[in-house]
Parts: C-alpha cells; structure tokens; sequence
C-alpha cells in the first residue's frame, strides 16, 4: 500500500470516529432534554413572574397610602409655618392699623382726622423700612419719578409733585408723578429736551 493510501485509509477511521461521537452526543443530549420536561419549567417561570408581581402589588398597596399621609402630613406643616412667617412679618402693620382706625374713630376734626392718619402712615411705613421720595425741587430722575407734564432734560427738576412715590431700602415700588422743568440756570439749554403733556 503507498504512503498515500494510508494517509487516505487513517483519514476516513479518524472520520468514522468523528460521527460515533457527534451521535453518542446526540443521543446523550436527546436522553437529558427527555429527563426534562420544558413546557412544565415554562409554566414554573410564569408562576413564580406571577408570585413576584403579587407580592410588588401588595407592597405598592402598603407603601402608597403611607407616602400620601407623609406628603399631607409635610404639606399641613409647611402651611402652619407659613402662616406663622406671614403673621410675625404683618402683625407690626396690622397694630399700627388698628391703632390709627381706634384714633380715627376717636377723633372729631376732619383736619385732625388727616393730619393724624397722614402721620401715622408715614411713620409705620418708614418703620418697615419704606420711605417717600418726590418733592419739588429735586434732580428728575427717570427711575424714580414718572414725568405728567413738561420737559425733561438733561437738567430737569421736579417742578410739581402729584403724587409722592415710595421706595424701600433704594428699590423704587411706586414711581412719583411729577411736572418737570428745565434748571433755573439750564434754561437755556432745552435743546434736546423731551416733552410730556398730561
């Protein structure tokens, strides 16, 4: 027999050998997928996913009413506290209020009455911090007085105040409604001078 004829015969023994082992294989692998029976490990999974979602089900139902009570519970708190900011911050208004209305009721002038009440309000809201601002003679200044009438310019003065205005700690809340005027001493210098009529 030639050398190649016995490579070719070792070939086909190793390959006879191969294929009893791949079906020794198959055969093993049929024998453990019969040992198991996949639809009833299939329905074991579905029943244990059942189970679990059962038991999250429960959980939710135990947990969700104690989360709502917590929240309400944290919400009626935050109110309490806010209405107890919100009376500390007013009761210095409210007193001074109740103080001008008894002396309001007291009072029997009708100029009495005014300058009472003119006084008191002043002084409670310079109190709080507020303060007035617009007076004749002053510097116009676009942020904090609102022109009615006249002519603004660069040296524009207040020259009426209709309405005083109120700013707290530099912040204007009310603007003051004024008549403005050129400087008596820029009189002349109306040259670029915007003008408001009422």
């Amino acid at each position: 027999m030639t050398e190649s004829g016995e490579r070719n015969g070792a070939d086909v023994v190793d390959l006879a050998t191969a294929l009893h082992r791949l079906s020794e294989g198959q055969d093993l692998l049929r024998q453990d997928f019969q040992g198991v029976d996949l639809a009833a490990t299939l329905d074991g999974l579905s029943e244990g996913q059942r189970l679990l979602r059962q038991d999250f089900e429960r959980l939710a139902g135990a947990v969700g009413p104690l989360l709502t009570k917590q929240y309400q519970d944290s919400e009626l708190r935050i109110r309490a506290l806010e209405t107890v900011i919100r009376n500390r911050r007013e009761r210095p208004l409210i007193r001074q209020l109740v103080s001008l209305l008894a002396d309001v009721r007291r009072l029997d002038s009708a100029e009495d009455i005014k300058a009472h009440v003119e006084e008191n309000v002043t002084d409670t809201l310079t109190s709080l911090g507020y303060q007035e601002m617009g007076s004749e003679g002053d510097q116009f200044d676009p942020g904090w007085h609102e022109p009615v009438s006249g002519s603004v310019g660069k040296a524009a003065v207040v020259t009426r105040v209709h309405r005083r205005g109120l700013a707290c700690h530099g912040d204007v809340i009310i603007k003051a409604k004024v008549d403005v005027g050129p400087a008596p001493d820029a009189e002349t210098e109306q040259g670029g001078a915007l003008t408001w009529e009422a």
